[in-house]
């Protein structure tokens, strides 16, 4: 059975999802997903489907409209990847829009120091280019003492504040004042 799922893709894929395998370019976008991806993110979604294949499939309702999975669908077309495991469900509309608000959402927060202490780990194994193409692709980069390995890596908790703009102007004008009044200020574009 491996040799089918060969023929259909370059990636790996479990045994089980076999049956699932559907020509992704079939499947449709109701055009109103608020999730999002640079580039450089879709870059690494692409990496992490070379590496690990399909650890889950895409999920439409009956009809292939996506609940879960539009950008994976979307960078796997763009590879000319076109066949991936669809789980087709029942489901309404509205379930089909609060389960992608679920899968968008529910992510879990990471802790900075725990967070500080994998990078390391992964220094230490040799995936130090890696981990910064990732971190660079989400908006994030190494800090100096992690990245020169040299100084404590403890990171004291932050506490942030995001200010919703009207407009870019608006955003530029907040950004200016806040820095001049000494504040740390950084720009989020959500």
């Amino acid at each position: 059975m491996k040799k089918m799922s060969e023929k259909k893709t370059s990636l790996k894929l479990p045994e089980a999802f076999l049956p699932l395998l559907e020509d992704v370019r079939l499947l449709k976008s109701d055009g109103q997903n608020p999730n999002k991806m640079t580039d450089k993110m879709k870059s690494e979604l692409w990496r992490s489907l070379e590496e690990f294949g399909w650890t889950d499939p895409i999920i439409t309702d009956k009809t292939g409209v996506f609940c879960d999975g539009e950008q994976r669908a979307s960078v796997c077309i763009a590879h000319n990847e076109f066949f991936v495991p669809v789980l087709r469900l029942t489901m309404t509309d509205a379930q089909r829009r609060i389960g992608r608000q679920r899968y968008n959402k529910l992510r879990g927060k990471h802790n900075k120091l725990l967070d500080q202490e994998e990078w390391k780990r992964l220094i230490d194994a040799g995936e130090k280019k890696c981990l910064v193409v990732l971190l660079e692709a989400v908006g994030e980069k190494l800090p100096l003492e992690i990245d020169e390995r040299q100084g404590s890596t403890m990171v004291p908790e932050s506490y942030e504040l995001i200010i919703e703009c009207k407009d870019e102007a608006d955003q530029k004008e907040k950004f200016d004042r806040f820095t001049a009044m000494g504040l740390k200020v950084r720009i989020l574009n959500l």
